[in-house]
């Protein structure tokens, strides 16, 4: 099973990744943006909005290693991101200086990948804002990026689902979501 969490920052996603990772046995994929951001040498993406040649490399590399990471895990995983949010990044923060065919290679790599899925796990805001360093605590930022992020969640993505509440009933979603999916694929297959 192949499962990517998505939503804004600072949701809990690497919490609910985290007990998913455990609960399902599925290897961990890391957020790949803090990957990126050991090897371009910067503690706080920040320093990408004054350089922006630089921040549509980081963003490219940022995409790449999500790919190679969930490319690397055929027998499946779960994501602390998806390529989804590599492309709503991308369109917030490098589209409008980007030429439009760089922007369309990167939407397509992005709609490729995105088909391998099983499962995208929505995150919606309802975590109080916590700054952490790495990523803003600005509300209008956080609502933007998940308001961008729905929009691609439905119209690039076959299956999703939102979960809610607190840890234990978001894995419980999850979980009641596969337990479904599992008996209906059994349900399918003896027919």
């Amino acid at each position: 099973m192949k499962i990517g969490i998505s939503g804004a920052c600072c949701t809990g996603k690497t919490a609910l990744t985290q007990a998913l990772s455990k609960k399902l046995g599925l290897p961990l994929i890391e957020e790949q943006a803090r990957v990126a951001a050991r090897e371009f040498g910067f503690e706080n993406p920040k320093v990408l909005k004054e350089q922006p040649e630089l921040g549509r490399q980081f963003q490219w590399r940022c995409l790449e290693l999500q790919i190679t990471a969930e490319d690397s895990q055929p027998g499946g995983f779960i994501s602390d991101r998806t390529v989804l949010d590599n492309a709503v990044y991308w369109m917030k923060w490098h589209s409008r200086g980007a030429k439009s065919e760089e922007n369309m290679r990167f939407y397509r790599t992005v709609t490729d990948q995105v088909r391998k899925y099983d499962l995208i796990v929505y995150v919606p805001l309802e975590i109080s804002l916590v700054a952490n360093g790495f990523k803003t605590s600005n509300r209008a930022y956080r609502e933007e990026m998940d308001f961008l992020l729905g929009l691609f969640l439905t119209s690039y993505v076959e299956s999703f689902i939102m979960v809610a509440g607190d840890l234990d009933t978001r894995v419980k979603q999850v979980e009641k979501f596969l337990g479904t999916e599992l008996r209906s694929l059994i349900c399918h297959d003896r027919r």
